[in-house]
Formats: structure tokens, C-alpha cells, sequence
């Protein structure tokens, strides 16, 4: 009971000495105004401690929030430069789409009462080259033996059968393969033809070079409009190398095709009345 008196006697002096501190310190001209600095510098102290971690803590949760909003345009701006990429691709091959058109037409307008049809490849041989493959374009949309196949670059080869809805093409890079051609700046006659070693790298062979003609590397070769299965005047391809054996009867040259037979999606068939005959070699040899 003693201990209680005395700790509430303790408690009361101090109240009234706080009360007498405080009532004296809010004078700023008293002299003892130095207690209330000093009694007020820890608690000054202690407010700042919790100033500063608030105002962490609302830093913190900005920064979290302007994160979200960095994650958010992050993700649109990726978005609308996929759609720009994908637009942009599309264009690309739009374009590439008309001009391959706008070739095709101005070599229909050269070839002389010929209709074209437009076909899609749909399949082809194993292998990453397109010497043998498949149109969607058949019989039931005139599509017959021998009729001559192109793109707006140049030759691709023809039609080796057809179905009703479908048609098997042979490219001029097939080993058996053969056009009678000219060298465009000399308009010399020579033959191109097929051959199995140099068909897998996508090349094709020339072969009847005159003894006398001057053949160079890029000289463009063209379809010559003999044997009566390919017209006259498309671009087969270029020169890509003169090679010589052991007499000039055995000179030759490697043709790089103009026609990128690695990369085939739309082709055009030239409808024309055809011969039975399998080969242009067959019409020349005779």
C-alpha cells in the first residue's frame, strides 16, 4: 500500500513540473525556454523517424505503381510493332504479288494467242528444290500434256501430266530435261537440258555450243521457239561458268536459272495446243 502512495506522489510531481515547463516555455522570450528545446529534441526525433519511413513507403508504392504502368505500355507498344511487322510483311508480298502480275501480263502481251493460267503449287519431291511437283490446276481446267510452265521471272518447265484437278510439272533443272534455246546477243542456237549432279544444286548444263560463238559468263540464254512446245523469247537463265573438256566439242556451260527454283508458290501455265512428243530434243533431233 506504501509503494503505491509513493510511485502516485512520483507521478503527480512530475505532472505539475511538465505543467510548469511547458506554461514557461511557450513564452519564446523566457529564460527557461531552454528546457522545452531540450525536452522537445527527442520527440523531434521521433516524429522524423516516422516522417522518413512514410514518406519510403509512398515512394515505394509509386515506384510499384509506375511499374505496373511501364509493364502495361511494354506490352502495347510490343503488340502494335507485331501488328506493324505482320502489316508490313503482308505488304511485301502484295507487292511482290503485283509485279510478278504486271511481268506476267507484259509477256502475255508478247505471246501471241496464248491464254495463261494462274495455278499453286501444292506439292513436290522430296528435297529442298522443286524439280518435280504438284499444281492445283487439271485437265477439268484445260490443262494438258506439254504445255509450258513460267513465272514473271522466266522458265520453269511444263506439264508432264494432269488430272482433273491437279497437274504434275518437271522443271528444266530434271535430269532428262531439254529446251532448245538461243544466247541472246548472238542468237546462236544451243540447248538446254537437265542433268542429274548439277539439278541438285539447282543449275541446269548448255549444251551445242558453236565452236565459234564467244560465250561469257552472264550471257542470258532465252527459249528459242523451236520444237513447238515452248514459245519464243522466254528468259531460261544466265551463264553462270564456260567449261571445256578435252576438244570443243565437249564445251559446255553451267545455267543458273532465272527462275528461283527454291522458292516456288505460284507458277502460270501457258495453254496452248501441244505436240505428243516428250521432249523438244525429240523435234530438233529429226
Amino acid at each position: 500500500m506504501k509503494y503505491f502512495k509513493s510511485r502516485a506522489l512520483i507521478i503527480l510531481i512530475i505532472t505539475l513540473l511538465l505543467i510548469v515547463t511547458i506554461g514557461l516555455t511557450m513564452n519564446p522570450l523566457s529564460s527557461v525556454n531552454w528546457l522545452g528545446n531540450l525536452i522537445s529534441v527527442p520527440f523531434t526525433s521521433v516524429e522524423k523517424v516516422f516522417t522518413y519511413a512514410g514518406q519510403e513507403i509512398k515512394a515505394g508504392v509509386g515506384l510499384f505503381s509506375d511499374v505496373e504502368v511501364l509493364r502495361a505500355e511494354n506490352k502495347t507498344l510490343k503488340e502494335t510493332i507485331d501488328k506493324l511487322t505482320n502489316e508490313r510483311t503482308e505488304y511485301q508480298r502484295l507487292k511482290t504479288e503485283n509485279e510478278d502480275l504486271k511481268n506476267v501480263l507484259k509477256l502475255g502481251e508478247q505471246l501471241e494467242e496464248v491464254e495463261m493460267l494462274g495455278a499453286n503449287v501444292i506439292a513436290k519431291d522430296s528435297g529442298n528444290l522443286f524439280n518435280i511437283f504438284l499444281v492445283d490446276k487439271g485437265s477439268a481446267n484445260g490443262v494438258s500434256y506439254n504445255m509450258p510452265v513460267i513465272t514473271s521471272k522466266g522458265l520453269v518447265g511444263k506439264v508432264s501430266s494432269s488430272q482433273p484437278f491437279s497437274s504434275k510439272i518437271i522443271s528444266i533443272i530434271e535430269d532428262g530435261s531439254a529446251v532448245s534455246a538461243i544466247v541472246s546477243k548472238s542468237r546462236d542456237l544451243v540447248v538446254v537440258k537437265g542433268d542429274l549432279k548439277l539439278g541438285k544444286e539447282g543449275l541446269c548444263k548448255l549444251v551445242y555450243i558453236p565452236n565459234d560463238l564467244d560465250l561469257a559468263q552472264g550471257d542470258i540464254i532465252e527459249t528459242s521457239g523451236l520444237g513447238g512446245i515452248y514459245p519464243k523469247g522466254i528468259i531460261i537463265g544466265t551463264v553462270k561458268e564456260v567449261r571445256t573438256g578435252e576438244s570443243d566439242l565437249d564445251r559446255y556451260a553451267i545455267i543458273q536459272p532465272s527462275v528461283d527454283l527454291r522458292r516456288l508458290s505460284q507458277v502460270v501455265i501457258l495453254k496452248r495446243d501441244m505436240p505428243d512428243t516428250s521432249s523438244e530434243m525429240e523435234i530438233t533431233d529429226k
